[in-house]
């Protein structure tokens, strides 16, 4: 470890991953300099040793990697923090959290297979912008663009087969510039020097050097030297003469000597190797030699493929068909339009592939089944990786394809089984007949299917096609007293599947059953309809105490919380085919209400206030109700203009015993107010629910709780509202009163 003190303003090392070869070349590129900086080598990337330098506030200002070790740099410079990121794919999410939390890029480099990214806090950067790009070409162009913006090059990488330029505002430089070429610029960066500049950045990529250099605030003087191997001499030298490392940069450059056969297996030793970035290198210099061979451009294409690099791979590939179209180079496009996800291209060109070579290897038989898989062909993809798994039997990656393949397509052909009805899993009836009928969708063959009522089958006289369905089941079962599970199981050649179980309970009692339909309206889609805030919480607040005190089941009690219009009638025709003649049925509404031309109307959430046609009139409400086969129905308004519902107002109805009441039908209706407003903190329901809840009577008559209700409605209502109750005309009511039982 060497401990330095120097003066420096900015330095970046670069190292390119490849293998030490005949010419290889070091660059060291020294500044003055006076801040305290370390410097050392190692084989893993040094995790501990950046953090260790951290806490003497010590930050890394470069980092590289090549020969198989990580090269760090760490200065005490005015950074306030620093974190990096370690990662084979670019860390795009990253970077984007860290410069919300103020920090910048200052380095960024590519080595050992992996991108290194350093930022920092307080490296007085602004308006920070990077890309990452496929060419040169394409990098140069994003340069131009940034530095018509005003922001300048910081720092310039390669690697992946993948260019990535940071440029930034705040930097101290007046004036930038930049070179590249095959060869070291060695007479333009003197030439620079010679203009007051210095080496901001130098780099090795795609067969090229590229040399940044700027103009500081202040002139800087600075050397460089390019050896054969690492100038240690130099350095040391320079370093007593108050001079540091700015720079250090090792890559392979051109001999000039080497044949076309000499790169080309240069190049088949670096692919062997897993090396592909220094294979698209050697290939890239063979082709210059002989720029016509179509088997190194298909060789480049498949490294860069390999490399990540599908958009090159693919022009060249394109190149090596134009030259000499054979079977490898379309499995080589083939497998390259697989990773752009061109699937069908695939296909096409694995098939070419397939026709033209006698004896494919299980790679063309595993990459046309990815490209049948992409396609959604699955039952043909599967074939393919058989194919391929009997030329190699333990390929592990073709046995997980297939067998994730395999679970799909079982996952597939699983039948399916939706419920019409009952369609919740809890439902009662006061019949010992009831209708069921459930929807099955299968692409396999059907085989069986069996009903089961608490476990055992029940006889069908079969099933039928109906609607969409495969097949469905549509008849009436027989229930027993008390709660019935059903169950509907379906087999096909490769799977048994249940439905899901629905709970019928057949009640026998003489009273009926009770349900309610409890709704409450408060948010509306209409801007031009005020919202309330009580009629959501209102209506769970009679769930409870109907649920908890009253013989309402919580099954049977639904509550429609902001439905539309849809949804209300919807759950109204849901309790017309459930409700029997011995039933009892609640109907609870809080929310807007308004009159016109005499009609009253309730408003659902979907309500334009402009459109009547999507109000619920009182007309509506009593046709369903006349259509429920209940034996009583009470309607509960809590709305301005709820009296309507009457056309004509209240009438007294006289008390009768619970019993008595009891067995005449009644259709009879209870409402907050006459056809007035009221005002939306209803009084009217703070003494409904108070007086259910104080009741300690066994049954008590909707009527008789209406006596109750209204005196303390008129003297605590801020507009002396009247509550109504009496008959809704011309819906069957027979003299009855619907009763309200304890449990």
């Amino acid at each position: 470890m060497r401990n330095l003190i120097f003066v420096f303003f900015t330095f970046a090392l670069f190292y390119s991953n490849s293998t030490k070869a005949q010419n290889d070349t070091w660059v060291a590129v020294m500044i003055e300099s006076s801040f305290a900086q370390t410097y050392e080598t190692f084989e893993s990337f040094p995790e501990t040793f950046i953090k260790e330098q951290w806490a003497k506030s010590q930050y890394v200002t470069d980092i590289s990697y090549g020969d198989d070790e990580w090269v760090v740099v760490t200065s005490a410079i005015n950074y306030s923090n620093q974190a990096y990121y370690v990662s084979k794919t670019f860390p795009h999410d990253w970077v984007e959290k860290k410069w919300k939390e103020g920090f910048d890029f200052t380095n960024v480099t590519y080595g050992g297979g992996k991108w290194v990214l350093i930022m920092s806090k307080g490296a007085g950067l602004t308006s920070e912008s990077w890309a990452k790009r496929s060419t040169f070409a394409e990098i140069k162009e994003f340069i131009r663009v940034k530095w018509d913006e005003g922001r300048d090059i910081i720092d310039l990488a390669y690697g992946n087969g993948e260019w990535v330029a940071v440029l930034a505002k705040g930097a101290d430089y007046h004036y930038q510039t930049y070179n590249w070429g095959e060869y070291m610029p060695y007479k333009w960066i003197n030439e620079k020097y010679e203009a007051g500049y210095n080496m901001t950045s130098i780099t090795y990529g795609e067969g090229q050097w590229v040399a940044v250099m700027s103009q500081y605030s202040q002139t800087y003087e600075e050397k460089y030297k390019v050896l054969d191997e690492i100038p240690e001499d130099f350095i040391d030298d320079e370093w007593n003469d108050y001079k540091r490392i700015a720079h250090i940069h090792y890559n392979y450059e051109k001999d000039l000597g080497a044949s076309f056969d000499e790169y080309y297996k240069l190049g088949l030793e670096a692919a062997n190797n897993s090396k592909h970035e220094l294979a698209v290198h050697y290939y890239t210099e063979a082709l210059k030699i002989k720029p016509s061979n179509a088997v190194c451009y298909n060789n480049r294409a498949w490294s860069k493929y390999l490399a990540g690099q599908c958009r090159g791979a693919l022009q060249d590939v394109d190149k090596s068909i134009q030259l000499d179209p054979q079977g490898y180079s379309y499995h080589t496009r083939g497998a390259i339009y697989n990773c752009l996800g061109r699937c069908h291209d695939a296909f096409n060109d694995f098939n070419t592939a397939l026709s033209v070579i006698s004896d494919p290897t299980a790679e063309y038989y595993g990459d046309r089944g990815q490209a049948r898989a992409c396609l959604g062909n699955t039952e043909e993809a599967i074939k393919d990786y058989d194919k391929a798994l009997a030329i190699e039997p333990n390929n592990s990656t073709y046995k997980s394809a297939r067998a994730k393949l395999k679970g799909k397509l079982e996952e597939r052909q699983k039948p399916t089984i939706t419920w019409d009805y009952p369609y919740n899993s809890f439902a009662s009836t006061t019949d010992a007949s009831y209708k069921i009928k459930a929807c099955i969708h299968s692409k396999s063959d059907i085989a069986d299917i069996q009903i089961y009522i608490n476990g055992k089958t029940f006889a069908s006289r079969g099933f039928g096609v109906e609607d969409d369905c495969t097949e469905s089941v549509n008849q009436a079962i027989k229930l027993n007293p008390g709660k019935n599970e059903v169950e509907v199981v379906v087999k096909t050649a490769y799977h048994t599947v249940r439905s899901e179980k629905r709970t019928i309970e057949y009640k026998t009692e003489s009273g009926g059953h009770y349900h309610a339909l409890l709704i409450g309206v408060q948010s509306y889609d209409d801007f031009s309809i005020r919202d309330l805030e009580k009629p959501v919480a209102d209506a769970s607040k009679l769930k409870e105490v109907l649920t908890s005190k009253y013989t309402f089941n919580e099954n049977d009690v639904h509550l429609l919380k902001n439905p539309t219009k849809d949804d209300i009638l919807n759950k109204l025709v849901y309790l017309q085919d459930r409700l029997g003649e011995k039933d009892n049925l609640l109907i609870f509404y809080s929310g807007h209400g308004i009159s016109e031309n005499e009609v009253g109307y309730w408003l659902p959430s979907d309500s334009k206030k402009s459109s009547r046609s999507t109000w619920f009139s009182n007309a509506e409400l009593r046709d369903y109700v006349n259509s429920i086969k209940s034996r009583h129905t009470l309607v509960v308004a809590d709305a301005c203009f709820s009296g309507s519902i009457f056309k004509g107002g209240y009438r007294d109805i006289t008390e009768f015993a619970c019993e008595e009441m009891g067995k005449m039908t009644s259709r009879r209706a209870l409402t907050s107010g006459a056809n007035t407003i009221v005002p939306d903190e209803s009084v009217f329901f703070k003494y409904l629910i108070k007086k259910l809840e104080e009741n300690n009577s066994s049954c008590v008559s909707a009527e008789t709780l209406y006596s109750k209700i209204k005196p303390a409605v008129i003297y605590n209502s801020p507009n002396n509202q009247i509550p109504q109750f009496g008959v809704l005309p011309q819906s069957g009511d027979e003299g009855g009163n619907f009763i309200f039982r304890t449990k």
